[in-house]
């Protein structure tokens, strides 16, 4: 399925029901649409019906490698970002492939006190492997980045153009290594600068712990892909020295590299 036009839909779905969509939920903390989850560092992960304890779980521990011990991590910074995270009921959504081809499906509604402070699902697929791999780390990565960081940090701000996020991702784009022009069509939709930070943060972020092919992201005759050119670490220092300090100054601070053994063994 197009994973990209469904995040779309997401995304614009929440901004258009403003923040005002959630049920009272069942005294266990799940609701109708969510009848299980698993807290991972103060990231409540919800599931659909049809995901499986152990994909559900695995997932946790995905998030849980990005916060092991680092000797680059400042704890200040790491712990405002949990706190923020456990006190804006930031969550993370898990469906099962294939659910939302359907022209009815719904995004689901989760139990108060979670709200809006989310973005896209991560999809159980029928098989592990690279692209699995791929569709956990870049939506968890959504969620640090277009929520947790959004809400805890004003560099972080893909509203302001004048943000450090929004200036990095512009010189990405206009050194031709970010291209934005499978979005368009959404340049009059609020969710636009959303989307194209978004998704840059995620690249960056890729190309700064080598993960491109661990992720199934790396295209042939090139170090990225498509729609972003580059994906290693010293590429990123010498081309994009923006996003590089970016990356620096926050993630390197909050975040570990997750364990690349680790996660393929996550998701076989």
């Amino acid at each position: 399925m197009n994973y990209k036009f469904f995040l779309i839909v997401t995304i614009i779905f929440f901004i258009s029901c403003g923040g005002s969509e959630s049920e009272e939920g069942n005294p266990d903390g799940t609701s109708t649409d969510f009848p299980n989850f698993v807290d991972s560092n103060n990231l409540r992960i919800f599931a659909r019906k049809g995901v499986s304890t152990t994909f559900l779980n695995n997932v946790g521990a995905a998030y849980g490698e990005m916060f092991k011990t680092s000797a680059n991590v400042d704890q200040s910074m790491r712990s405002k970002y949990l706190s923020v995270s456990k006190e804006k009921y930031v969550y993370q959504r898990v469906g099962v492939d294939g659910m939302a081809s359907n022209s009815n499906f719904n995004p689901g509604t989760p139990p108060k006190p979670y709200t809006d402070n989310a973005t896209d699902y991560i999809w159980e697929m029928k098989t592990g492997g690279a692209d699995q791999i791929g569709e956990v780390i870049e939506h968890l990565l959504h969620t640090v980045t277009a929520v947790t960081m959004y809400l805890a940090y004003s560099d972080w701000n893909f509203k302001n153009s004048s943000s450090p996020l929004y200036l990095a991702m512009n010189e990405a784009v206009n050194k031709g290594i970010y291209d934005i022009s499978s979005y368009d069509d959404l340049k009059n939709d609020e969710a636009y600068h959303r989307i194209i930070t978004q998704e840059y943060a995620y690249w960056l972020i890729l190309a700064e712990w080598d993960y491109y092919e661990t992720a199934g992201k790396k295209e042939s005759g090139m170090t990225g892909n498509g729609e972003f050119t580059i994906g290693t670490p010293s590429e990123i220092q010498t081309q994009l020295p923006l996003g590089h300090k970016l990356y620096k100054d926050y993630i390197e601070k909050i975040l570990s590299i997750p364990n690349k053994a680790n996660i393929i063994a996550l998701f076989p």
